[in-house]
């Protein structure tokens, strides 16, 4: 009996596939979220929001536009302008994030049931007064589980997508 609800649903699978149609099936991303500082601790980033974003050329386009800009080349870029920036695009993109994630007690995250293409997972934090973000790429295949740290090795040195 087993046998023949098993057979039929593989049947159907093979059939898919033969018939050129694209494999849908849903993936995971599974990650860790550290840093090492100087002295060469290892920080666990625990209760860190996560964020999955589709990867489109749109995105670093709308990051560009709300990049600090300074009043005069002279001083730079006031802190009132940098905070705003960092508002507006805490704005630009929780409104393009599909699906989100915490890492646990461990640093660990997982996020489930994600369509197969290219991702950005998002994360911002601050530790030892130094302000970190990520927006590391992922694909996710068919099925499949894509990993993904986010540490010292992979920031996302350029948030604004600023242009000299």
């Amino acid at each position: 009996m087993h046998a023949n609800r098993i057979f039929p649903a593989l049947a159907l699978l093979a059939a898919t596939v033969a018939c050129g149609k694209p494999d849908t099936r849903p993936g995971t991303i599974s990650g860790d979220a550290y840093i090492v500082t100087e002295g060469g601790e290892e920080v666990s980033l625990a209760s860190l929001p996560v964020a999955l974003l589709p990867d489109t050329p749109q995105l670093d386009s709308a990051l560009a536009a709300v990049c600090p800009r300074a009043a005069n080349a002279a001083t730079g870029v006031d802190s009132a302008r940098q905070a705003e920036a960092w508002q507006k695009r805490n704005q630009l993109l929780a409104a393009r994030a599909r699906q989100r994630a915490t890492t646990d007690a461990g640093a660990h995250f997982r996020v489930a049931g994600v369509a197969p293409g290219a991702y950005r997972v998002w994360a911002d934090t601050s530790y030892g007064g130094a302000r970190w973000t990520w927006l590391a790429p992922v694909t996710v295949k068919p099925a499949g589980t894509a990993k993904v740290a986010l540490s010292n090795a992979n920031p996302d040195d350029n948030p604004f997508r600023c242009k000299d």
